[in-house]
């Protein structure tokens, strides 16, 4: 990955936010990666709860060079579709372009997912976890208002299952259906041996703490983990990728 096509340019890392003290410990450290792929600081920044506030962030950026936003989100939504145009719009109208949104001086990159890699990190997840092929697995996301949201979700578990060999249901945590409990009971009707709960969440927080009261043998830990290296280092590289992706 040829990250020199970034110099020269401001970088926002770009959260939705946590009161969660485990959840803000381990979006700071995935800035941080981000931050040691390239060699050089990258500025941390919340679109919700948490502060600096991404708006805020831009408005503070130099001018004398542009920036690119990376969505530190798992799909597409409303912070893509609206909170983080609001805050490009800061230096002017933003207008489709590409891969993202662009105005005249700051570019949106695309979020996180769907990606094959996190699907391999969501495998190995499931192996800690105890799963086994032919295990039942649900892949749990927290979910979105917006509808790319959700066909960004199950174009996820389509990655899943190729990394798996076998079917995998998709369930959320609020504004679609089904949720995980009516997920892993469906799972469990068709003659599951066991239900596992693929958290398809970035950080620990209120969410995750949910998926254990799910009704599921088993349920995998966030995404990211301050305490793996390996985690950290994958989405960093997605999301380096993603901007590089959006100065073409």
């Amino acid at each position: 990955m040829d990250t020199n096509i970034l110099s020269g340019l401001s970088l926002i890392a770009c959260g939705h936010g946590t009161r969660n003290a485990q959840g803000q410990e381990t979006m700071a450290a995935l800035v941080a990666a981000i931050g040691r792929r390239i060699g050089r600081p990258v500025l941390g920044a919340s679109v919700d709860v948490q502060t600096p506030a991404v708006g805020d962030v831009v408005a503070d950026l130099p001018t004398d060079r542009p920036g690119i936003i990376m969505p530190l989100l798992l799909s597409t939504g409303y912070h893509t579709n609206i909170d983080l145009r609001d805050a490009a719009a800061r230096f002017g109208a933003g207008e489709a372009s590409g891969t993202g949104v662009r105005t005249d001086r700051i570019r949106i990159a695309d979020p996180l997912g769907p990606s094959e890699r996190l699907a391999h990190l969501q495998a190995r997840h499931l192996d800690e976890a105890g799963w086994k092929q032919g295990d039942g697995v649900v892949m749990a996301v927290v979910g979105s208002s917006v509808a790319a949201g959700g066909e960004d979700a199950r174009a996820q578990a389509r990655n899943l299952e190729r990394v798996l060999g076998q079917r995998v249901d998709v369930a959320f945590g609020a504004a679609a259906d089904p949720t995980v409990p009516v997920a892993v009971e469906a799972c469990r009707r068709r003659g599951a041996p066991r239900v596992f709960v693929s958290s398809y969440i970035l950080a620990p927080g209120t969410f995750q703490d949910r998926l254990h009261q799910a009704g599921a043998d088993g349920v995998t830990r966030t995404l990211l983990d301050v305490d793996d290296p390996d985690s950290l280092g994958t989405v960093a590289v997605i999301a380096l990728d993603r901007a590089i992706h959006c100065t073409v």
